[in-house]
């Protein structure tokens, strides 16, 4: 039995979104290939999943088009990449829940340097804030700016 309804044939375009995106594995996956961890052991360490419940949230990614497989690891498509506001949005709003938090993800924008304050646009430039023109900074990672994954495999 299902965990949840399928929503994959919904006219709504944010079910459709949710039935592919609103996984929290499918979304700390999506987090690790950004920051161009590829290969199933880098991201079964990252997230702290199952290698079970990571092997299903790939295969299920690779068949909704997130990501490819390509031996030694997985790369984004354009649609995972697509997804890139989408994790921008969740840390933003939990900056928002709690703005004190101990954080340890800076977006910002590749081209000015701004710090974003925006999910999908540099305030500061107006450039889009894409795969392409966007740097982390995550404290797991030793908290230097880092470019994304631009997608090519690893």
């Amino acid at each position: 039995m299902p965990l949840r309804s399928d929503w994959s044939t919904a006219t709504c375009p944010i079910a459709r979104s949710a039935d592919v995106l609103a996984d929290p594995w499918v979304l700390l996956i999506l987090r690790e290939l950004f920051s161009t961890r590829t290969r199933f052991d880098e991201l079964r360490e990252a997230t702290g999943a199952a290698d079970s419940v990571l092997a299903r949230r790939l295969a299920s990614m690779t068949e909704a088009g997130l990501v490819a497989h390509d031996d030694p690891g997985y790369r984004l498509t354009d649609a995972g990449r697509e997804s890139l506001p989408i994790l921008h949005a969740y840390a933003r709003f939990t900056r928002a829940l709690d703005p004190d938090g101990p954080w340890g993800l800076t977006i910002s924008c590749a081209r000015c340097g701004a710090i974003a304050a925006s999910a999908d646009w540099c305030a500061e430039c107006a450039a889009p804030l894409d795969a392409d023109s966007t740097r982390w900074a995550r404290r797991s990672m030793g908290g230097e700016p880092f470019a994304l994954a631009s997608g090519s495999a690893a």
